[in-house]
């Protein structure tokens, strides 16, 4: 998710862990922060007037009567994009809490259960991608790319067989960057990241040495990817003539999908199984590491609207929880 942001880069603050509010008592003041003209946007549109100011508010829950997993926040639409896990369908979400279906993805097994959506991510002409899951079944895997405008078309040259949950759209590169991974008889992951020209349709190795890679962020020359079942998270420079993984930190257990800030660092999720705790930490590309928020909901999905909100999918509650970045 490639971005060019027009607005002053925001610190998100450490050990900011408001209670849990209502939809209710909190929408009103974060959609003024939301429609404040100096609004990040996606693509190269410039921004007018002052930067909007990241504004603190009490934690609360969106009900979206779906399974939500991967999101994605369009700052020049105001509107958030929800990948619904059970119905194969992306969502789309506007400010005034009205939602509606913004593609419906195929579902050859005819079990939601089955196939499963993963990332959301859009290109700078306005392209969404997302993958199918599909459990490791033979024509279930895939990465479909929905055309503004138009219907959900998957890539050719995928294979069907892997496992694919984060992407994130390389505009600079014009390539899909996908976390993917496979799983023997034995239950013994195998992962790799993935480099899928969608226009060529063509999925190449860019390296391996994970096991279950899940989040991936690029952010500039540099790509960041999250491996669940190491508790790692890893850099790598795509410019480097041989690609390798760099260990930011370790620390982390189930980590899910990722996000990037506009100051150069990751919204990393994580969950606490023992304390049934989900938590969004900031890590840097130096490995230095702060708590943004935490709560009992476990996290799959996650967005930012680039100013005060961060969205995370709650798993198995058909809610999203909507938190400060401040």
């Amino acid at each position: 998710m490639t971005r060019r942001v027009n607005f002053a880069l925001l610190a998100l603050a450490a050990g900011c862990v408001p209670e849990l509010a209502t939809e209710s008592e909190s929408e009103t003041a974060t959609t003024e922060a939301a429609t404040d003209p100096g609004t990040a946007t996606t693509g190269d549109a410039p921004t007018t007037g002052e930067p909007a100011q990241c504004e603190t508010f009490a934690q609360y829950r969106i009900d979206v009567q779906a399974e939500p997993n991967g999101l994605h926040y369009r700052a020049d639409e105001q509107r958030l994009y929800i990948a619904d896990d059970d119905n194969n369908r992306v969502l789309v979400r506007d400010e005034d809490g009205t939602i509606a279906v913004f593609a419906e993805i195929a579902n050859p097994s005819n079990d939601p259960g089955s196939d499963g959506l993963g990332d959301l991510d859009f290109a700078a002409d306005g392209t969404l991608f997302v993958p199918r899951f599909g459990f490791g079944m033979p024509g279930l895997g895939a990465i479909f790319q929905v055309a503004p405008g138009g219907a959900p078309e998957a890539i050719a040259g995928v294979n069907d067989e892997w496992r694919r949950v984060g992407l994130d759209y390389d505009d600079a590169r014009g390539l899909l960057w996908v976390s993917t991974y496979s799983r023997d008889a034995d239950d013994v992951y195998t992962g790799w990241i993935a480099g899928v020209d969608p226009v060529a349709g063509v999925e190449t190795m860019l390296l391996g040495g994970l096991s279950k890679p899940v989040g991936i962020a690029v952010l500039g020359d540099t790509l960041f990817v999250g491996d669940q079942a190491q508790r790692q998270v890893f850099k790598v420079d795509l410019t480097a003539a041989t690609p390798a993984l760099t260990l930011v930190s370790d620390e982390f257990e189930s980590l899910d999908l990722m996000e990037t800030t506009p100051d150069g660092a990751l919204l990393v999720l994580s969950y606490d199984t023992a304390n049934s705790a989900g938590h969004v930490y900031r890590v840097t590309a130096e490995g230095a590491i702060t708590t943004v928020a935490q709560g009992d909901w476990e996290p799959r999905g996650i967005a930012f609207d680039g100013v005060s909100r961060i969205f995370v999918s709650a798993r198995d509650t058909q809610q999203i929880v909507v938190m400060p970045a401040c």
